[in-house]
């Protein structure tokens, strides 16, 4: 089985795991919110070299569950996986806390984990660290959810929610 496969058979199997946890999740979770992670901005073009494209269309799936809060602050949980900007298939876990700036704007950090990263640059493949992140309610059901990673080429990443 060449790399490619390999990635595939994860990639499918985080969607299962996914799908499985979102079905499960209702029983549990305070307010499940199905994710589609989608695009990416990457603000270092310049500084690679020809040829070392980044994905900037992170496809994949995360399922979100809203937690008790902490006095006036939200508080979540969120797993899934997505096509990384390395073009390989990234597991995740969060956990987010958000305060209100209005009725439908949210700002806090998400504490994320995730695999898939290439060893060159990271020795474990594995990245870890605190996102600032916006949540805009839409309405009941949908959100936007928009995050910043803040180093030297910064990253800006979007998904969108769907509570059930």
């Amino acid at each position: 089985m060449d790399k490619h496969q390999h990635w595939q058979k994860l990639g499918l199997s985080g969607l299962l795991v996914c799908c499985s946890w979102a079905a499960l999740a209702a029983d549990w979770c305070a307010q499940p919110e199905l994710n589609v992670n989608g695009l990416s901005k990457h603000f270092d073009s310049t500084d690679r070299p020809p040829g070392d494209e980044r994905n900037e269309v992170n496809t994949g799936l995360g399922l979100t569950c809203a937690l008790k809060g902490v006095g006036n602050w939200r508080d979540e949980i969120e797993g899934g996986f997505y096509k990384n900007s390395h073009f390989t298939t990234s597991f995740y876990a969060a956990y987010g806390i958000y305060y209100p700036l209005n009725t439908a704007l949210f700002a806090g950090l998400r504490n994320i984990i995730a695999t898939g990263y290439p060893t060159d640059s990271y020795r474990t493949g594995i990245v870890a660290g605190p996102l600032p992140t916006l949540k805009l309610e839409l309405n009941s059901a949908i959100t936007v959810n928009v995050s910043f990673i803040p180093k030297r080429n910064a990253i800006v990443f979007a998904n969108l929610g769907y509570r059930y």
